[in-house]
């Protein structure tokens, strides 16, 4: 199962950077400025920051629709509270 999501903002290079290095604390992440993967218990997440289109394409991918709407709740609580200054709304779509 996956689901992805893009988020429009200037900082989406940064949005992708404080995202992995927080998640980093407790599970395994990887990422450089344009790039993030991060692997959570009931699946995974893939980041990918374009500062020509400002957009940060995020798609998480697990084994059943319940274990991928467990990645994305972690999703959406993080990118709430790392962007207080700006309001981003997450919509989820089915690939």
């Amino acid at each position: 199962m996956e689901k992805y999501t893009v988020i429009h903002s200037e900082h989406v290079s940064k949005y992708l950077v404080v995202l992995c290095r927080h998640f980093a604390r407790k599970v395994e992440a990887n990422w450089d400025d344009e790039n993030g993967e991060v692997h959570f218990p009931m699946g995974k997440a893939y980041m990918r920051a374009d500062g020509t289109t400002n957009t940060l394409t995020i798609r998480c991918t697990a084994e059943d629709e319940h274990k991928v709407n467990g990645v994305i709740s972690i999703i959406d609580s993080h990118v709430n509270m790392f962007s207080r200054r700006e309001a981003l709304e997450l919509s989820w779509q089915t690939t």
